[in-house]
């Protein structure tokens, strides 16, 4: 038989929905947030500080990922000119350029300073000594050239394969150096810089007339044999100027006068 349902069971359909909806009620779920501790000013000012900090590295590694423009390079290395280069071929390596950062080595502070100082030990000067990278730009040669017009002891120079920085400017300021009343420089050795003109070149040639030199060497391929030769007959003459590399009084230099077309110690007595 089919029952019907009753009024009793009205009443029990009719709140079972209710209850239901009461059962299945989600729960506040407890926040998982926690509550920030209490920043003091001082904490606050410190954490905006390293922010600052932060970008501003960033942005000096974007700084040095940039090249170089053209007025930086010659900034950087002096006057040189590079035929035919484009500053987008060069890439920053620093920011703090390298070559300020040559300029305040130790080595080269001592020569500048020996110079300007007449040191003994700058009588015979070997550049290599303290400038030991023959790519040294030539504001490090310049350095050293100034210093060097201010010296009145030196007497044998070498400079020798400095390729990148001793350029025309360079050698045309050693040329009014060796010209200079004061200086007493008679024996160089200036080989092995390829990166002059033979234009240069020529002028060196005809100016040390006017020095002097009288023991000397430069590379046969930085120069022509008809440079060498004048060369040669010039130093010649200029041995009749002073006795400065035949005085048995300054022997001691004398013997470090090597790596000439013809070295001092083997003049006939």
């Amino acid at each position: 038989q089919l029952e019907l349902p009753s009024e009793e069971n009205d009443e029990h359909l009719m709140d079972a929905p209710v209850r239901l909806a009461v059962r299945g009620r989600r729960k506040k779920k407890k926040s998982l947030l926690k509550k920030l501790p209490d920043i003091s000013p001082e904490e606050l000012q410190v954490d905006l500080e390293q922010e600052r900090m932060e970008r501003e590295e960033e942005k000096r590694i974007r700084e040095e990922a940039k090249p170089l423009t053209a007025a930086q390079i010659r900034e950087i290395l002096g006057e040189d000119v590079f035929d035919g280069a484009s500053s987008t071929n060069w890439v920053r390596r620093s920011v703090r350029q390298p070559s300020r950062a040559l300029l305040n080595s130790k080595p080269l502070k001592a020569l500048v300073e020996g110079l300007k100082n007449n040191d003994p030990d700058m009588v015979v000067l070997k550049m290599k000594k303290y400038i030991n990278d023959p790519n040294a730009p030539s504001v490090v040669l310049d350095a050293a050239l100034d210093a060097l017009e201010e010296n009145t002891n030196c007497e044998a120079l070498y400079i020798q394969n400095f390729n990148e920085g001793m350029r025309d400017k360079q050698v045309l300021h050693l040329l009014r150096i060796l010209q200079s009343s004061t200086c007493k420089i008679w024996c160089l050795n200036i080989g092995e810089n390829y990166n002059v003109e033979t234009e240069t070149w020529d002028k060196f040639t005809k100016g040390l007339r006017r020095t002097k030199v009288t023991h000397m060497y430069a590379s046969e391929h930085t120069i022509t044999t008809e440079m060498k030769d004048e060369i040669r007959e010039t130093i010649r003459e200029n041995r009749s100027k002073h006795d400065m590399h035949i005085n048995p009084n300054n022997l001691d230099v004398i013997i470090q006068c090597t790596h000439c077309w013809w070295n001092p110690i083997n003049a006939k007595a």
